[in-house]
Order: C-alpha cells, then sequence, then structure tokens
C-alpha cells in the first residue's frame, strides 16, 4: 500500500524548492514589522496632545476632544450644578439637622484636566490611543473642604451648636432679694469633634449616611460675684436741680448693695439646681425727692444788711453788682465765684465811675463800691454756716461794715469765693431798696443751729495827723482832704449754737489786717487883706460818703441774733 503511495506522488524536479524557506519568512517579517513599525509610528505622530484622548470620563463628564479650556469650563460646570447644594445631616439628641456645606466645598480640576491631557511619552501614546478607542478611560474626583470657616459656619446656621442641655446659674432680684437658681450640668455639641466627621464623610464622597453627632459634658461656671455686685451697686444719690433744665427736680436714687462675702459663701455651699437668696441691703439718700420739693430753698439761713451810702454812681454800681448775683443758686458741692459771677467792671457791663483805694490812694474806677456787695454777701455766708473758699480783707477798714466781715474783690485780683456745703441747693438773694443793701441766702434747715460772729481787735495802730500849708485858703481856714482812719489786727470766730443755745463749736475764722490812714489837713496861710470879717468856713470834703450800718442774722429755731454797730465817718469808701 505504501508503496503504490510512494509510486503516484508525483516527482520534484531536482534544484527547485517549493514555498519559502527560513530566509524567506525571515525577510517577510521584517518587512511586515517595518509596515507595523512605520504604521504605528504614524499613528502616534497623529495624536493631538492638546486634546483630550477620545472616550475620556471624569466625575460622568465626557471630556473626550476637549482642549485644557474646554474640559476645565465642563468640569467646572458640572461641579457646580452636582455639589453647590450638597447637604449633610447630622442626627443629634434624636432629631436630625441639616448642614449646608456647598458653599465650603472646593474640587482640583486643574489637576484633573492636567491628567487627562497627559499624552506620555511619543511611542505610548499610540497605545493610549488604541486603548481609548477599545475601552475608554473615566475616572471621579471628589471635593474636599476648601473653606474651613464656611464649613463652621455652616454648623452654626444649622442650629447645632445651640444645643447645650447645660444650664448657667442664673440669677434675678425679687422681692427684696438677690435670688440665684444654681445650674445643672448637661451635654453640648463637640464642634471640633463634628467638623472633623464632616470633612471625613465630604472627602469619601458619602452624602447619604448620617453622621452621629458627638457631645461633649458641659461645664457650670462659677459665679462672677464681683460682677453681679457690680452690675447691681446702686450709689444712694440726693434729689437736686438740673442746671441744664431750668433747675427742674432730678430725683433721688435708692442705694442698693450687699454683702459678697456672704454670696460666695452661699453660693459655694449650693447644690445644683438649688435656689439661694440673700437679702439686698438699700440705703435712702440724705435728701430724698420728697424731702427736696418740700424744703427747696424754704428756709433762711443767714442774712445781713448794709447801709449804702455815697456818689450816684457807686450806689448804682452797688445795686447793679446785686442785681448779677441775686438768683444765683448753687448744687450741693458747687463753688461761687463773685468774679466769675460778676464779671469784669466796664463801662460796656454796666459799671460807671466811683472812688476806690489804689495803692492807698482814692481814685475814680469803674465798679468803685462794689465790694460792699462782696461784703455784705460774705457776713451772709459767715451767719449761714457755709464753708468759706478764698477771702481778703480790705487795705483800710470799711465804714459799711464792721472788722472782719468785709471781702474785698478786684477784676484779675482778690476774689471772693465760697463753697455750698450743705446737702440742699441753696439761692442767693440780694436786694437794694431805700439805701440798704440786703443779701440773704435761701437753703433748707436740717436743724436749729445757727450762727454768732466774734470779733477780737488784737492791736490798734493810731493813725497821724499831717498838716499841710495851703496858699489858696485864708489864715485860720482849714480843710480836711483826707480823713484819718486808725489800722487794726483782728481776730473773727464763727461760733455754732444749737436750738437751745448751748455753743456746739468755736473756730478762727479770719485774720484780718487793716492799714492807718493818716489825716490830712490843708492850712490856709493866706493874709487878709481888709479888716473886714467874713465867716467862711470850709468842710471836710467827702468824695463817697460812708456812714453805714450793718445788721447780721443766723436763723435758728425761731431765734435771731444781730449785732448792730453803728459808726459815722467822712472818709472816703472802699471797694
Amino acid at each position: 500500500m505504501d508503496e503504490q503511495k510512494e509510486k503516484h506522488q508525483p516527482k520534484r524536479a531536482k534544484g527547485v524548492t517549493l514555498g519559502l524557506g527560513t530566509r524567506g519568512k525571515l525577510i517577510l517579517a521584517a518587512v511586515v514589522l517595518v509596515l507595523l513599525l512605520g504604521g504605528y509610528t504614524a499613528l502616534c505622530a497623529a495624536v493631538n496632545t492638546a486634546q483630550v484622548l477620545p472616550k475620556t470620563v471624569v466625575n460622568d463628564v465626557a471630556l473626550g476632544g476637549m482642549n485644557q479650556e474646554e474640559a476645565t469650563a465642563a468640569l467646572e460646570t458640572d461641579f457646580e450644578a452636582r455639589y453647590s447644594d450638597s447637604q449633610l445631616t447630622v442626627t443629634a439628641n434624636g432629631e436630625d439637622y441639616t448642614v449646608a456645606v456647598g458653599e465650603s466645598l472646593t474640587m482640583d480640576i486643574e489637576t484633573a484636566v492636567q491628567d487627562a491631557l497627559t499624552q506620555r511619552a511619543f511611542f505610548t501614546r499610540g497605545a493610549y490611543l488604541v486603548r481609548a478607542y477599545l475601552f475608554g478611560t473615566q475616572w471621579t474626583v471628589l471635593p474636599t473642604v476648601g473653606d474651613s470657616e464656611a464649613l463652621a459656619q455652616a454648623v452654626e446656621d444649622s442650629g447645632l451648636l445651640d444645643i447645650n442641655t447645660t444650664v448657667q446659674t442664673s440669677y434675678e432680684v425679687k422681692d427684696g432679694q438677690l435670688v440665684f437658681t444654681m445650674g445643672t450640668t448637661g451635654n453640648s455639641v463637640d464642634e471640633d469633634g463634628l467638623l472633623e466627621q464632616l470633612t471625613t464623610a465630604i472627602e469619601a464622597g458619602d452624602y447619604e449616611s448620617a453622621i452621629d453627632c458627638p457631645m461633649v459634658t458641659g461645664t457650670v461656671e462659677a459665679v462672677d460675684v464681683d460682677a453681679v455686685y457690680e452690675e447691681l451697686y446702686v450709689e444712694a444719690a440726693n434729689a437736686t436741680l438740673d442746671p441744664e433744665n431750668d433747675y427742674s427736680i432730678v430725683e433721688s436714687v435708692t442705694g442698693v448693695s450687699f454683702d459678697k462675702d456672704t454670696v460666695q459663701t452661699a453660693l459655694d455651699a449650693a447644690a445644683e439646681g438649688e435656689t439661694v437668696a440673700i437679702d439686698l441691703d438699700y440705703e435712702e439718700p440724705e435728701v430724698t425727692t420728697q424731702k427736696l420739693e418740700d424744703g427747696l430753698f424754704a428756709n433762711y439761713l443767714g442774712t445781713y444788711t448794709t447801709k449804702v451810702s455815697g456818689t450816684t454812681n457807686r450806689i448804682s454800681n452797688v445795686k447793679l453788682a446785686a442785681e448779677k448775683i441775686s438768683g444765683t443758686i448753687l448744687l450741693s458741692g458747687e463753688v461761687f465765684s463773685y468774679n466769675d459771677t460778676v464779671g469784669e467792671r466796664t463801662a460796656a457791663n454796666g459799671f460807671k465811675e466811683a472812688a476806690a483805694y489804689l495803692n492807698g490812694d482814692t481814685v475814680q474806677e469803674l465798679g468803685g463800691g462794689i465790694c460792699q456787695v462782696s461784703s455784705t454777701l460774705y457776713a451772709a455766708c459767715l451767719y449761714s454756716n457755709l464753708e468759706i473758699v478764698q477771702r481778703q480783707n480790705h487795705t483800710y477798714a470799711s465804714s459799711y461794715i464792721d472788722l472782719g466781715l468785709d471781702a474785698t474783690v478786684s477784676w484779675g485780683g482778690p476774689d471772693y469765693q465760697f463753697c455750698n456745703n450743705t446737702v440742699y441747693p441753696i439761692k442767693i438773694v440780694a436786694d437794694y431798696a431805700d439805701g440798704y443793701l440786703t443779701v440773704t441766702i435761701l437753703g433748707t434747715k436740717t436743724n436749729e443751729n445757727y450762727v454768732k460772729m466774734v470779733s477780737e481787735t488784737l492791736d490798734t495802730t493810731y493813725y497821724s495827723t499831717i498838716t499841710k500849708e495851703d496858699s489858696s485858703q485864708y489864715e485860720g481856714e482849714s480843710t480836711v482832704t483826707q480823713k484819718g482812719e486808725n489800722g487794726y489786727k483782728v481776730q473773727t470766730y464763727r461760733q455754732v449754737y444749737d436750738g437751745d443755745g448751748n455753743l456746739i463749736s468755736e473756730t478762727e475764722e479770719a485774720y484780718s489786717v487793716y492799714s492807718k490812714h493818716d489825716e490830712i489837713v490843708y492850712v490856709g496861710t493866706k493874709k487878709k487883706e481888709t479888716t473886714t470879717t467874713t465867716d467862711d468856713t470850709a468842710t471836710a470834703s467827702d468824695s463817697t460818703s460812708g456812714d453805714g450800718t450793718s445788721t447780721g442774722t443766723s436763723t435758728g429755731d425761731g431765734t435771731t441774733t444781730t449785732t448792730d454797730d453803728t459808726t459815722t465817718t467822712t472818709t472816703t469808701t472802699t471797694n
């Protein structure tokens, strides 16, 4: 059988090979490889590196064929639509709270686009292109927390931070007592822990699962007793007057306080939830609203009267100064200044020229005579038992008031000042009538005390008479141009008596030193020319009459104490 097959097979010609040999196969393989490499190289070269490979999907957004700008815009649009209203659910105390986290989210879109555009090395591009066509490429980029402050605000807006079962100690004023309700311990939201859990859920892309809110145990804060005292403390205040509102009454204030040590001890011993009540201390002011209304300017505290003499201009100045101080109201503790109240002595202010002393000489000066008003006021203040702040006596004794009771003033120089050292407002009333000036201090009597002023002359310097010749007068005639005044050193005392006439106190009030004022007499030397006798008697000149009567009164329980001293002289009246 085998022999027959062999016989029937065709015979091959010698030297002839059918099919490819080993060499041919190698050549063919090389040709194919070259063709494939050429084609693959052409494929790699054909890849557009400025565009995303086909079938590339990021966050379910097809980016294939897009350039960088287009891919960025597409992902940004998707991010805004997908996450702007993102919310997470937080469960706390059995209730669900919604936290709107959209405003806090951010996404690294730039990196995602760069990854989509990356083509690797040149000879790998073809493989990536083929794989893209066959299988496509897709991945997901999750948002992260980009604004921690916005996330914290979202938690606050959710109302979670309002959860706090810890009750702090509270207090109120009730029925004259300071009542504390002690706090109790509870739970509150652990804000830091909650923010951490929210961040974890966002990074995992889990917006469906509810977050169990972490809680912390609250603390009942200790009561700041000093702060409570500062808040509740009220200083008692007397009723007074409001100078900015036509001196209307400002109501009194009842003082409120408590003993801080007592409160602290009670709080330290109290249990949570317990009520602690402490009596408050109330202090009524010395001057209540009702007392002020009933007693405002109701009493004469003291008064003094002096006789006014001199020229018409001098009297005019006295009247004007009296008008300027009359009606002045001083609240408790306020100081009165005579110069500030009367003002500068100028013609524009209504003052006229009258006699005054300047360096021992009599001169005409605007406002001459107004020292009688300041002196009368000073005496009235003494009898009112008021505090004297500033007072200076005249250089020479004044004829219109007792020694030690005068008070000189000068613009830019000495001032007279006193203080309302009573607890009620006082008012100055000054009145000129029928040749007399009266100054009265109105106020509110709180006791029946009254004042007596005692004057002690410690030393007297007697004046001398200086005679000068005057050829314009006949022999035997004379003229006194300056009346002599003795000098004195005087100590005054203020004596305060109670309503029964018992001496309460005696204090040194003022030490006054007055200079002597020599008398000057001009004697005539002119010879008479005839034997006929002419009776021509000259009188002493009196530039401003100084006759004066002064009386002082301090009110008590209806008892009036009066000093009545009358002095007649022809000296020039000082201010």
